[in-house]
């Protein structure tokens, strides 16, 4: 039954915000995510420890509460209605605040004067990230840091629901997609990488049937970065990589790569750093186009603490070191 006000008046057809305040409750928000998610009032009720009609009377009081229908039921269960879409966004975003509240103040408790979540992409995991949190914690000792590292499919979100105060990583078109800001730091391009002894060094002149006989690690079996490499592979004449490993870890990747006759793509600039110090070599397998580029990616709805804004300034500070060097 949809509700409705009995008055002609726009101000009385919404509760008022201290009406709401007096009558919304935290489980209230947990129930709207659960049954978001769940699509079902039993295995709802089961996930929130209620029976089914208890689980059914706490959907009713939220509905009273905001007077509107937020799930209708259909054949198969529930599906939100956007009354109810609007209210699970911003119950999300109001229990990762919260979430946050209490992560700050058990740092701030222990003596730390703030903390930051930061969520981070293989191509800023063992460079950028490293130097900007060894700068920050130079310079502002007292700020706590805890790094998340991951793809976009499993940071962004994150970000998205408040549970990450940043992601350094690639702008890639999912982040335009869940309408996060994005701040461009550099674009690089991308490498072909291999062990310090592997054949293919050997015969700079190696053709399509050699480089077919080798197997990839990338981090995923389709992607950009397979689709990149796979161009690079139909210029020489060869076919598109048999991906055996699949890993986003790039430490994970150079132990691998040290140890097999496997070959692997990876950004030009985390590539130096084991070129360096004799871990890797590059193939000359020219490829392309860069990938996206790294970036600073915000969630504009949410906002920026000073220990993020912190964390973010070493991070810009770290690619001026770079680009001047």
């Amino acid at each position: 039954m949809p509700f409705a006000s009995d008055s002609n008046d726009k101000d009385d057809a919404f509760p008022s915000a201290g009406s709401l305040f007096g009558r919304l409750r935290m489980r209230h928000l947990v129930a709207i995510e659960i049954l978001a998610e769940r699509k079902n009032i039993r295995q709802a009720s089961q996930a929130l420890f209620l029976s089914q009609p208890a689980a059914s009377k706490l959907l009713h009081e939220i509905e009273s509460i905001f007077e509107a229908r937020l799930f209708e039921r259909t054949a198969h269960g529930i599906e939100i209605t956007p009354q109810g879409a609007v209210l699970l966004h911003w119950a999300r975003k109001a229990m990762a605040d919260m979430d946050a509240a209490r992560s700050e103040i058990s740092a701030l408790r222990d003596g730390w004067e703030g903390r930051v979540r930061v969520g981070v992409f293989p191509v800023a995991a063992s460079v950028l990230v490293p130097e900007a949190v060894a700068l920050l914690s130079r310079s502002r000792p007292g700020i706590q840091v805890e790094l998340q590292e991951g793809l976009e499919t499993t940071l962004l979100p994150q970000l998205e629901k408040g549970r990450l105060d940043c992601v350094i990583g690639r702008a890639t078109p999912l982040a335009g997609a869940r309408r996060l800001s994005h701040e461009t730091l550099f674009e690089e391009p991308t490498v072909v990488v291999c062990a310090v002894d592997h054949p293919l060094l050997d015969s700079p002149d190696w053709t399509h049937a050699d480089i077919d006989r080798y197997e990839w690690i990338l981090p995923a079996r389709s992607g950009q970065l397979y689709s990149l490499v796979a161009g690079g592979l139909a210029r020489r004449g060869a076919a598109p990589p048999r991906v055996a490993v699949e890993t986003s870890s790039i430490l994970t990747l150079v132990e691998i790569l040290r140890q097999s006759q496997l070959l692997s793509a990876i950004a030009s600039g985390v590539a130096r750093r084991f070129l360096e110090i004799g871990l890797l070599r590059t193939l000359e397998l020219p490829l392309s186009a860069s990938l996206h580029p790294v970036a600073i990616i915000t969630n504009h709805a949410a906002s920026v603490h000073p220990a993020t804004s912190m964390f973010l300034d070493a991070v810009r500070e770290v690619c001026a070191k770079r680009s001047t060097a």
